[in-house]
């Protein structure tokens, strides 16, 4: 597509206005091509991109490109390719280690709801790789992310989930705890560190019916570990000093997020829940939350002391987007941060967004982005698709939408476009597997930047 010029807006209590941009920026896409669901996204030193999963005819694997989504190339992990269920990537730039799991559906497993995940590990960006099962504990929705070691050199490779399962259908099914593992060798060995509870019954305060739901974690340059969710109709953020192994569990004040009703409103509306990728933390340690409130709103705030006090929350989804969708959210320098999200404006299309703010601890923080799909072609031209109507069938929910700075300046996100209806016009590589959804990559960059 023709790249957009975007657009400047400001933050506010109640909602975004528009402001002057200060500086020219233009945002466009890239169609990989490849089927996908759930997005997640990589960016190394070099600006190597990588996007996952991608269901190639030779199974699941990860895409990898070298300038900026005009090629993709798919590394199918031995062992990983058969299984769609819940994959997820995460690419650790500090090591160059690439990392690809997809829970486990053991046909004759003494545990099924307790299969684990199957793990590939690539050194190498995807040209050769080696394979473990982890987390037996556990069946899906595991997030991996790594950070520094808090007390001694080194780094920590952290993976979460709960269990048994992710999604709670009271009486046949009950999540009960996020459980944390961690390898100190890059993921070849891994250990059982530590844990919170998640079951509602279990939590002072917190009535027993509603929904309790943490996403991927950060490490901030101390070693202290930061994982995201939500806690009923809170905003939460557990909180670890000793590697995992204790836990405290923190409200953000005013945030107000959308009321659970039962397990059929979840099935239907389970993107209105979900916070997969809701934290960042930038390279002073200030820490940073982005959640959708109960009218589908954007927000945001922000903690310079480790998530003990926070900012007051302000609106950070762009002007005219009614109801946000699995808010992402990244952060680098001091203060510089970066989002991206499905938004809907007029009408029933959820199109794909993307901004960036220099200092987001400022008093009314300016953001620049905009849409950077084509208008004629949203991601969701017939409303937002969750996936879990499908989930019965082995479909892998497309609660995902991942953001990070490339070091050149760019802003990238990884998300999802579906692929009926008029989006059909979209071209599949010969090579993919036809399915319901097309990965794609959105950017951020300056005008005139090749």
């Amino acid at each position: 597509m023709t790249p957009r010029v975007a657009s400047g807006y400001r933050a506010g209590l109640r909602s975004s206005t528009n402001a002057a941009a200060s500086a020219d920026y233009v945002t466009d896409v890239s169609y990989t091509e490849y089927g996908s669901a759930a997005c997640t996204l990589g960016v190394a030193a070099d600006n190597t991109v990588f996007l996952a999963p991608a269901f190639t005819v030779d199974g699941i694997g990860v895409l990898r490109s070298s300038d900026f989504g005009k090629s993709w190339r798919a590394s199918v992990p031995q062992g990983v390719q058969n299984s769609r269920h819940r994959p997820y990537m995460y690419f650790d730039d500090v090591d160059d280690r690439l990392y690809l799991h997809a829970g486990r559906f053991d046909a004759l497993s003494p545990h099924p709801l307790r299969t684990g995940f199957v793990l590939g590990v690539t050194d190498d960006r995807g040209e050769t790789w080696r394979t473990r099962k982890v987390a037996s504990k556990a069946r899906m929705d595991a997030k991996v992310f790594a950070g520094p070691r808090p007390t001694r050199e080194g780094r920590i490779t952290y993976l979460s989930a709960p269990t048994p399962f992710s999604m709670r259908v009271r009486p046949l099914i009950n999540v009960t705890r996020q459980m944390i593992w961690r390898s100190f060798d890059g993921g070849v060995k891994w250990e059982v560190a530590g844990g919170f509870d998640i079951d509602p019954k279990n939590i002072p305060g917190l009535p027993s019916r509603e929904y309790v739901s943490f996403g991927k974690g950060v490490v901030g340059p101390d070693g202290t570990v930061y994982i995201g969710g939500r806690y009923g109709r809170r905003f939460a953020v557990a909180v670890s000093h000793d590697e995992g192994l204790s836990w405290n569990v923190r409200m953000v004040p005013g945030s107000a997020l959308a009321k659970y009703h039962n397990a059929l409103h979840f099935l239907l509306h389970g993107s209105r829940y979900l916070l997969p990728e809701s934290m960042a933390v930038d390279d002073d340690g200030n820490v940073y939350a982005v959640w959708p409130d109960r009218d589908g709103l954007l927000h945001a705030a922000w903690s310079s002391d480790g998530a003990v006090s926070w900012s007051r929350p302000v609106v950070v989804s762009a002007p005219g987007v009614r109801d946000a969708r699995f808010g992402a959210i990244t952060a680098t320098g001091s203060g510089r941060v970066g989002i991206a999200y499905y938004g809907r404006e007029k009408g029933r299309a959820f199109h794909g967004f993307i901004a960036q703010c220099r200092d987001f601890r400022t008093g009314g923080p300016v953001f620049v982005g905009g849409k950077y799909n084509d208008p004629d072609a949203p991601l969701f031209p017939h409303g937002f698709c969750s996936g879990y109507p499908g989930f019965a069938l082995g479909r892998s929910p497309n609660d995902n939408v991942r953001v990070h700075f490339a070091p050149n300046g760019d802003l990238l996100t990884g998300a999802v476009m579906q692929m009926r209806g008029r989006n059909r016009q979209r071209p599949w590589a010969a090579r993919s597997e036809r399915t319901e959804m097309q990965a794609v990559l959105g950017r951020l960059g300056r005008i005139g930047r090749d």
